[in-house]
């Protein structure tokens, strides 16, 4: 662990001359537990949400700058269940359950944010939502674990952040939904996620170290079925880290730095009892350290370090009697890094300066399926790779 980390509470910027103070120290040591279960027999809408969380913070100013300490330990449980039945819905159906151990978030409008935050999550954060429906018009049904959780965003003012994220226990999320006939689109989808930095920037310069450190577990599995669907879909996402930057029309730097031992495992599968006149789909996506920056207009700086030595795996199914598209894609990844700087509207193109260090030991499949005796168009693809990078500029014309 890097010591800055540790040592010294110096910000990537110096604090804010009229700043909005904000020290903020939170320790959970029960767990955090909510249910929601609902019977239905006929409604136009219907919808449920279960919310368990252990340790959250909200920074916002207009006009003002924000310096945000943060500090985060979450050793209890957090689990979210929702249970519904809902035999009749002439509208659109909504079931979702979410749980963070902890989360930071911070945004400003004409104001900049210098942050330092520490988050440890060393409990289980589960999140579960299960379905079952006769018919309605349309149908979503999601389920969202994260250990810990940290989003900045900055409109016209700078990001300077120290961050750092430990997640030592296991995550995971579930979606069962069981359909009989849903008139439109029938969707799922389960995130799961150990640990998530998200920074965002509009005309701001963006300065970063981060440091995340995952060694439990994230798995993450919808599985949808539907007698009748037009469209349906299931997705599965899960990772140990992840980090994304996304900035326009200002300097970029970011050191990232990722180590996974965790496992994570993406599961994601459609079963359709009768044909489907659009499309049925099934993803599954899983990765243990990934780290996204993209700038517009200004140049960028990055040096990323990533060493993941757990197993990633991401499985994807679809079983249908036919329609008009029958896919299945799953993709898996050790560590994943994509750096892109785009200058469409500049004289001059940026520059993108990268030092990129991985190690993957650990194993990494990904298989996809799909059964149908009839489809206008078939696709199944599975992607299982060690370590990827992708590194893009483009410039004025391009």
């Amino acid at each position: 662990m890097r010591a800055f980390l540790l040592a010294s509470v110096a910000l990537v910027l110096a604090p804010c001359a009229y700043a909005q103070t904000v020290v903020n120290e939170q320790t959970q040591t029960g767990d955090a537990t909510a249910q929601t279960d609902i019977e239905v027999g006929a409604a136009y809408d219907a919808a449920a949400t279960a919310i368990a969380g252990g340790n959250i913070v909200t920074a916002t100013g207009v006009e003002s700058d924000i310096d945000l300490r943060n500090a985060q330990d979450m050793d209890g449980d957090a689990s979210a269940t929702t249970n519904a039945t809902v035999w009749h819905a002439d509208g659109v159906v909504a079931i979702a359950s979410a749980s963070v151990a902890n989360g930071a978030t911070a945004s400003s409008e004409n104001g900049a944010i210098s942050a330092y935050s520490e988050q440890y999550a060393h409990g289980d954060t589960h999140a579960e939502t299960r379905f079952t429906g006769g018919d309605a018009t349309h149908a979503s049904t999601s389920a969202s674990a994260s250990g810990n959780v940290l989003a900045l965003s900055a409109e016209i003012g700078d990001i300077g952040l120290r961050g750092y994220q430990e997640n030592t226990g296991a995550v995971s999320a579930n979606v069962e939904a069981d359909h009989c006939c849903v008139a439109g689109q029938a969707a799922s989808s389960a995130i799961s996620s150990a640990n998530n930095m998200t920074i965002g920037g509009y005309t701001s310069t963006v300065q970063t170290e981060t440091l995340q450190r995952a060694s439990g577990a994230s798995n993450a599995r919808a599985d949808l079925y539907a007698g009748y669907a037009t469209d349906a879909s299931a997705n599965a996402t899960a990772n140990a880290n992840a980090i994304t930057i996304e900035n326009q029309w200002g300097y970029v730097n970011a050191d990232i730095d990722q180590v996974s031992i965790a496992s994570v495992n993406a599961q994601s599968y459609v079963t359709l009892g009768g044909d489907f006149l659009g499309y049925g789909s099934a993803g599954a996506y899983g990765v243990g350290n990934q780290a996204i920056v993209g700038n517009v207009g200004s140049d960028t700086v990055l040096d990323i370090s990533q060493i993941n030595r757990g197993d990633v795996s991401a499985d994807a199914a679809l079983v249908g009697e036919g329609g008009e598209a029958a896919l299945a894609s799953a993709a898996a990844y050790g560590n994943n890094t994509t750096g892109y700087v785009c200058g469409y509207c500049e004289t001059n193109a940026p520059t993108l300066t990268a030092a990129n260090d991985q190690l993957n030991t650990g194993n990494v499949s990904a298989s996809a399926s799909v059964e149908s005796p009839y489809a206008r168009t078939v696709a199944a693809t599975a992607t299982a790779i060690g370590n990827a990078a992708t590194f893009q500029v483009r410039g004025p014309g391009g």
